[in-house]
């Protein structure tokens, strides 16, 4: 079985939880995070514990030992990771989907999506994947799926984590997979909300899906003019001003702090429980701040999600009576510092379309607009 093709996930690998017992030890710095559970004896392998870091739907690269006899000792599989349990990974690569051992693993890793057009790596990525690496950054409480389309459900906090990310192929008729994508969003209580993309400047309407939707009474940004245009904008960590010795001290934080929850819901409403899961959930975040020198007080804030050769930066924020003094700037050139120093040469942020001066801070820090996305809900008559 070592790299046998296989054509859909075989019962004991169609998830990485509930199938391994035991603690977890010696696992690679920045694998990861950590929450897999391996077996003591036979799963206890230099393999298994190379492999345990890595995320279901992430991309990966797997050196793999091949059988005795055969022309090279080893081979590399880069693909899709599907699924896992204490015996096997399941890979979608460019060509079939292998099933390997994970015992006979000899390295593994987490890689950045692939490049699909000419440029810096922040240009590279296609606006498919990259909205798939911005999902796995911003993890919703409830997650479902209809082919590659991506269900999301948190309580109403924030439109990206309770939307339908339209994405790929849902491998039904588009009318079959919105109903699907419905019935799902009825049964947890919630409007069915979704989310669709396209190059910078694109008509919504003209995707099939869009009309679709239309046809049934949803409408471009859901009511919400913040909805209507969302830029993706991408750019180099190494273009970002450095810090300084004028610079605000920044913390970062690996665990989310209570002040500085408190004060990121003066921008926001929190759902208790719901916001703390969507801020916490994905592979790898810090959470940044500024402080005011004389009383301790947060003033200016940003949640950075940690990717494979990427950064993202969500939830940008400074108090009223700091702003337009340096603190974003120094936040940002914090978190770029944060990216080039652990190999992550791009990073993204999303801003809605009508805010001009956002969309110009951005810009001037060296960002351009990637791509946009538009929400599509049922107005309240």
């Amino acid at each position: 079985m070592n790299g046998d093709p296989t054509h859909g996930p075989t019962d004991e690998t169609h998830s990485d939880t509930g199938s391994e017992t035991g603690s977890e030890t010696g696992s690679e710095p920045g694998s990861g995070t950590g929450s897999e559970a391996i077996a003591l004896g036979a799963s206890d392998t230099h393999g298994h514990r190379l492999s345990a870091g890595l995320a279901i739907g992430g991309r990966v690269v797997v050196r793999y030992r091949l059988a005795e006899g055969a022309e090279a000792a080893a081979t590399d599989f880069v693909g899709e990771l599907v699924a896992r349990d204490a015996d096997f990974l399941i890979v979608d690569t460019k060509t079939e989907r292998v099933k390997l051992i994970r015992a006979d693993i000899l390295a593994a890793k987490a890689v950045p999506p692939p490049a699909s057009r000419p440029g810096r790596p922040h240009e590279r990525v296609s606006a498919d994947d990259l909205e798939k690496l911005m999902a796995k950054g911003w993890q919703p409480v409830d997650r479902g799926g209809v082919g590659d389309w991506v269900l999301r459900a948190s309580d109403g906090f924030t439109g990206r984590a309770n939307s339908a990310l339209v994405v790929g192929d849902p491998s039904l008729p588009v009318d079959k997979a919105i109903d699907f994508a419905e019935k799902w969003y009825s049964d947890r209580g919630r409007p069915a909300i979704f989310q669709v993309h396209g190059e910078a400047g694109f008509d919504p309407a003209e995707q099939p899906t869009v009309a679709a939707l239309l046809d049934r009474g949803y409408e471009i940004g859901g009511g919400q003019e913040s909805w209507q245009r969302v830029l993706v904008m991408t750019g180099p960590s190494a273009a970002v001003p450095p810090l300084t010795e004028q610079s605000a001290p920044v913390t970062a934080d690996a665990e989310l702090q209570l002040d500085w929850l408190t004060t990121y819901g003066q921008q926001r409403s929190i759902v208790p429980g719901a916001t703390e899961a969507v801020l916490t959930g994905s592979d790898g975040q810090l959470f940044l701040s500024v402080r005011d020198p004389e009383s301790a007080a947060i003033i200016g804030l940003a949640r950075l999600a940690i990717h494979p050769g990427w950064a993202g930066i969500f939830g940008l924020w400074v108090h009223p009576d700091h702003r337009r003094t340096g603190v974003a700037t120094t936040i940002v050139s914090a978190a770029a510092m944060v990216a080039r120093e652990n190999n992550m040469p791009a990073m993204y942020i999303q801003v809605s379309g009508d805010n001009a001066a956002g969309v110009a801070f951005w810009t001037d820090l060296g960002f351009t607009v990637h791509h946009e996305y538009t929400y599509l809900a049922k107005t309240s008559a």
